[in-house]
């Protein structure tokens, strides 16, 4: 068990050691297998620019926005991403769950209509909306995560890579 805080001291610890590495752009993302996809898109970016976030989303931008980085990449799976775009910057299970109303919510503006009472994951969606439609469904999530990520990041740019399950990833830059 850890706590809290020293999770979050180790977030800062890594996003400090990212900075002095000189690179112009930090990758943040919940853990190693959103990691691993993204890192096929900077693929020059050192090690040390990679930093996990695991749950603390807006603590990990606060924190950015405190160390001056201007450049930050945000990986998200749909699982946290629906809560992110939700509002909820802390994406644990035991402080938020996934909010279908919300979710169908988003799904009405991106012009999709499937019925989802009975999903249990967020990331069973990817096999519900049809091919043609996901791009408009992960614009819009990306919208609403930007919405809550942005204001954290002062003057700062942002990307936000929402992946799917296979690697596939959508993305949007502010």
């Amino acid at each position: 068990p850890f706590s809290e805080e020293a999770f979050i001291d180790s977030i800062l610890k890594c996003m400090e050691v990212a900075k002095a590495s000189g690179t112009d752009r930090v990758v943040i993302n919940s853990g190693g297998k959103s990691e691993r996809f993204v890192k096929a898109l900077y693929p020059d970016l050192p090690r040390r620019a990679f930093v996990e976030y695991g749950n603390y989303v807006g603590e990990t931008l606060k924190i950015a926005n405190e160390l001056n980085i201007s450049k930050v990449t945000l990986g998200v799976m749909l699982g946290k991403a629906v809560k992110l775009a939700a509002g909820h910057l802390d994406t644990h299970s035991r402080k938020t769950t996934m909010d279908k109303d919300f979710i169908q919510q988003m799904l009405q503006e991106s012009g999709i209509t499937i019925d989802i009472s009975d999903i249990t994951l967020a990331r069973e969606l990817w096999e519900r909306i049809p091919s043609e439609q996901l791009q408009d469904f992960a614009e819009t999530v990306i919208r609403h995560c930007a919405e809550h990520c942005l204001p954290l990041l002062l003057g700062g740019e942002l990307t936000i890579l929402l992946i799917d399950d296979n690697g596939k990833i959508f993305s949007t830059t502010n």
